[in-house]
């Protein structure tokens, strides 16, 4: 996505805020590598999207749980860094609730609570629709600056 494209999905309301951080990572290596795409960016809620292609699907023809954490993770980490402090998984949780039969993933990140320590995100993950993981991820906050040095995960 070039800066257009990712000023696109930003809520207008908070596009000059986030721009940054959105674009860095959204452009991690980790998410180029799996072809991870950035839907929607809100102070509310993340939307992110994965085609599955053959070296995303397991041995029986499903999304591999690898796949469906990796995007799971990374909506996660996109949540968790558009506040004032940079954040890092302390854990996460996942449950797979069905097979992800179908061409693509998504997944929705939604804040669940915050101290000035932790936050906890829940992520849901669709496999053409329909639901098939969430994960509960919570981040731990980096108290060594504010939110504007490059994010690392």
């Amino acid at each position: 996505m070039n800066d257009d494209e990712i000023r696109a999905i930003i809520d207008p309301q908070v596009r000059d805020e986030l721009f940054d951080v959105v674009k860095e990572i959204h452009n991690a290596p980790y998410a180029r590598l799996n072809g991870i795409e950035t839907v929607s960016v809100s102070k509310d809620e993340i939307r992110t999207r994965m085609k599955l292609i053959d070296n995303k699907m397991n041995s029986v023809e499903r999304a591999h749980g690898a796949a469906v954490f990796a995007l799971a993770d990374h909506t996660f980490a996109l949540a968790a860094n558009l506040g004032e402090y940079r954040q890092t998984a302390l854990s996460v949780s996942i449950i797979y609730h069905r097979p992800g039969i179908g061409n693509e993933l998504t997944a929705v990140s939604s804040m669940v609570s915050e101290t000035n320590s932790v936050s906890t995100y829940d992520v849901k993950v669709y496999c053409d629709g329909r639901h098939i993981a969430t994960a509960t991820s919570i981040g731990f906050k980096l108290k060594d600056g504010r939110n504007n040095s490059p994010a690392r995960h």
